[in-house]
Parts: C-alpha cells; sequence; structure tokens
C-alpha cells in the first residue's frame, strides 16, 4: 500500500505510513514539530546561528524534513553541518517530490538535490552507507538498515534527533541498548530530543546515562523529552 500525503495544520505535508499506521509528523503542524523539538531544543539552531559547525545524528529519515530544515539553517548562517541519518526504508524519489517541503521551507534548490540524489540511488536502496552534498559546507550520510543494528561512533555528535515511529509501533528503537548506543555517540553535553514523553521512554534514557529534562511540547503536544549527555 503507497504512503498516502496528509497536509497539516502549518501547511507543510508528511505522510501517513500505513504498517505503523503513524503519519511521520505530527498531523498538528510537521514544521512547527522539526523547529520546536529538533532543531530548537537540541541547540542546534542556536549553534548553528552562532557559526559553531554541528555534527546531527538523526534516527529515522522519513521525508526528509528534518534534514531540509537543518541544512537551511546552516546555509543561513555559513555554517558547517555534518548530517548523518538512520534509515530502513528510503522513500522513492517520486513520494520525496510529491512533498511541498521546498516550497514551504523555501528550499527548493535542497529539495531538488536531495530528489535527485534519490533517483540515482537503486530501488531500494541496499543495506549501506550513502553520501550526498547537499550543498557546499552540508554533508549528509544516509545509513540505510536496521538502526538498531548500526555501528556508531563514539563521541561524535552534538545533537541526536529521535524521530523514530512511537514506542508502541517501533519498540526496538525504544530499548535500552539503541538509547545507550545514542548516548555514547554524543559528545559530552550533546542533547538527544524527542517528541515523546512517555513515562518509560524517560526512566530509559535516564537508566542509560542521560539527564532528563521535560519541555512544553510543540502543537498538539503538552510535554516533551530532552536528554543531555552529562560533561566528562
Amino acid at each position: 500500500m503507497p504512503h498516502a500525503i496528509r497536509r497539516t495544520a502549518d501547511g507543510t505535508d508528511t505522510l501517513y505510513h500505513p504498517a505503523y499506521s503513524q503519519t511521520y509528523h505530527s498531523h498538528h503542524g510537521a514544521l512547527a514539530e522539526a523547529r520546536h523539538v529538533f532543531l530548537e531544543a537540541t541547540g542546534v539552531a542556536d549553534r548553528l546561528a552562532r557559526r559553531t559547525s554541528a555534527a546531527v545524528l538523526e534516527v529515522g529519515f522519513g521525508t526528509g524534513l528534518n534534514a531540509l530544515l537543518t541544512a537551511q539553517a546552516a546555509l543561513q548562517h555559513g555554517t558547517p553541518l555534518t548530517f548523518v541519518s538512520l534509515e530502513r526504508e528510503v522513500l522513492p524519489a517520486a513520494t520525496l517530490a510529491a512533498l511541498n517541503h521546498g516550497a514551504v521551507l523555501d528550499v527548493q534548490p535542497l529539495a531538488d538535490a536531495l530528489v535527485a540524489w534519490r533517483a540515482s540511488l537503486p530501488a531500494p536502496v541496499p543495506v549501506g552507507r550513502y553520501a550526498c552534498d547537499l550543498a557546499p559546507s552540508v554533508a549528509l550520510h544516509l545509513l540505510v538498515g536496521d538502526a538498531a543494528s548500526a555501528v556508531l561512533p563514539s563521541n561524535a555528535f552534538d545533537a541526536v534527533y529521535l524521530d523514530a515511529f512511537s514506542p508502541d509501533a517501533n519498540p526496538g528503537l525504544w530499548t535500552a541498548p539503541f538509547l545507550a548506543g545514542l548516548c555514547a555517540s554524543l559528545r559530552p553535553g550533546g542533547r538527544l530530543a524527542t517528541y515523546s514523553a512517555k513515562g518509560s521512554v524517560r526512566r530509559t534514557l535516564q537508566a542509560v546515562g542521560f539527564a532528563i529534562e521535560k519541555r512544553p511540547g510543540p502543537p498538539g503536544k503538552r510535554e516533551m523529552l530532552v536528554g543531555v549527555k552529562p560533561p566528562g
């Protein structure tokens, strides 16, 4: 069954995944959620604005919205960005092209570059690592395969965007071993942000070493979670 395009409350398109019975982003506003939960809560937006290079690890590339939004911020400030994303099922180029991200974000050249890159890859995309320079000083690396089996470098990232499907729908990406690996991949002081505020997620993040902050959620959600890797 194909993914169905859904228009969210802020005018940004997202997709409905039939297997998980969920949309890739909140129907209350995909763009608002991406900015609030990932760029702002992790400190990536502020970091890029200060012209401090950033290395981001994303769990769940999905429609590419988070990557495009982060790349846009990097280009606005002329700041180098490395964006590594874990994804098991890479969407077809035609599906990515049908979304309105380029127009809504005003990043059509970036969106076009992403679609062209996807079109250059096989369908389906085999397990492996794929690199794309979306723009000068903006490097995208897509790790295709089971995210829970990915080998991640230690102390390599400034931020983690934990944007997997929900713990109920995709429990394998919310386990203690996987979250511990995300913590290890962060540099001291690095931040992990997720839209989920579930108690079991909070407790597991704490158990693997994160200091937890509860924050107001994006539109439609009362709370969200931020995990900070302690310094030292």
